[in-house]
């Protein structure tokens, strides 16, 4: 029951090198069977996330992160330039920043990472990075608007994002160094080129992880394909699933609540050991139309709640070294993004009077260690 919102931006690269588009040094094609019998998927929910009422309130749109320390970090469109703070059990702690340009102003923050003493804030639309160390804030400028990140583990970002600089349109991945604050490197061009149509950006934009041996992961949406990168701009791997439930798009057929949608990837998560957790959304099993919730003047709109009964969730674990499904599951929700290494999220409501709030879901693998060759 939740709203999954895909952030889009369009930006000004100042300074990058451009990778030229690379062949890959292995491809690896993954057949749907699944190759683990005693293997299985256990989701259950972690934590809800969102008062009733007071400061705690969240909106129907989120965005959710988890520090090293564990709290979760949410912001959402009820709290405008606020990150709110969640203890690990769920209990509001309370809020940071307010809306605004100025340091310690956001305009969508988003927690990139950190502990509660020392957090890392990417300010999306206001196309900055804030760095809070106790009392000190320092704000720098991005160079480009992410609509996802990997930190890597020499402390640059991978950023995803859509570049409208001529020598850069194509490349959706962005290597990003902090200490200078420049893009010193733009690769995975593909010859995709943006237009205005929604299917085009989506088949553009990647969800970016980072490998557990120092490189990076970047799937795509519209697409069950997720090439392996090195911050030198080289393509190792690329997986090409062959899944008759996800059949690669590029028009977006509309509506979710008007035309059965499309597949899209959510998101990906490297559990080490050769192992990859992959997160999409498809259309629930008993997707049907439905009318809008809400009608303002020419506007029609789809509630965060409707989405409950147009998306189910699949996860997959896959084993990268020999190309093969180890375990999947679906659920009947609507994941909106992922948390951490292991969970996800999803909207849900308080009662029937629509108080929103979010669920957070576990995703454990059992049965591996007998049951992989």
């Amino acid at each position: 029951m939740r709203l999954r919102v895909l952030g889009v931006g369009e930006c000004l690269l100042l300074g990058a090198v451009a990778a030229p588009l690379v062949a890959q040094d292995s491809v690896l094609v993954v057949p749907d069977a699944v190759t683990c019998d005693i293997c299985s998927l256990d989701i259950s929910a972690v934590v809800e996330l969102g008062d009733r009422d007071g400061p705690g309130i969240v909106g129907e749109h989120a965005v959710i992160g988890r520090s090293d320390d564990g709290d979760y970090y949410v912001s959402t469109s009820a709290q405008r330039g606020r990150l709110l703070r969640f203890s690990p059990d769920g209990v509001f702690r309370g809020t940071i920043g307010r809306s605004g340009e100025g340091p310690g102003e956001y305009v969508s923050p988003a927690l990139a990472q950190g502990r509660a003493d020392t957090l890392r804030i990417l300010d999306v639309p206001g196309g900055r990075v804030t760095t809070i160390r106790g009392d000190a804030i320092t704000t720098s400028r991005l160079p480009l608007m992410p609509d996802d990140w990997a930190l890597l583990p020499d402390g640059r970002y991978v950023f995803s994002a859509i570049s409208s600089e001529p020598d850069r349109v194509g490349h959706p991945l962005h290597l990003y160094d902090e200490a200078s604050g420049r893009i010193t490197r733009s690769f995975g061009d593909e010859g995709v080129r943006l237009d205005r149509s929604y299917g085009s950006r989506l088949a553009m934009e990647r969800h970016v992880a980072p490998a557990a041996d120092g490189n990076a992961w970047a799937a795509h949406h519209n697409r069950y394909r997720i090439d392996k990168w090195n911050p030198d701009g080289a393509r190792i791997t690329r997986i090409e699933r062959d899944a008759p439930w996800f059949r690669p798009w590029v028009e977006w057929r509309g509506l979710a609540r008007e035309a059965e949608p499309s597949p899209v990837i959510v998101g990906v998560r490297d559990w080490g050991d050769d192992l990859l957790m992959v997160v999409a959304v498809v259309a629930d099993d008993d997707w049907q139309p439905m009318p809008p919730a809400r009608v303002i003047g020419d506007e029609t709109m789809t509630s965060a709640a409707q989405f409950a009964d147009l998306y189910d969730t699949v996860i997959e674990v896959l084993d990268t070294r020999s190309g093969t499904v180890v375990a999947r599951t679906r659920v009947d929700e609507n994941a909106l993004g992922l948390v951490g290494r292991d969970t996800f999220y999803s909207y849900a409501e308080h009662s029937e009077l629509g108080e929103p709030r979010f669920v957070v879901w576990s995703v454990a693998l059992s049965g591996i260690a007998d049951g992989r060759d």
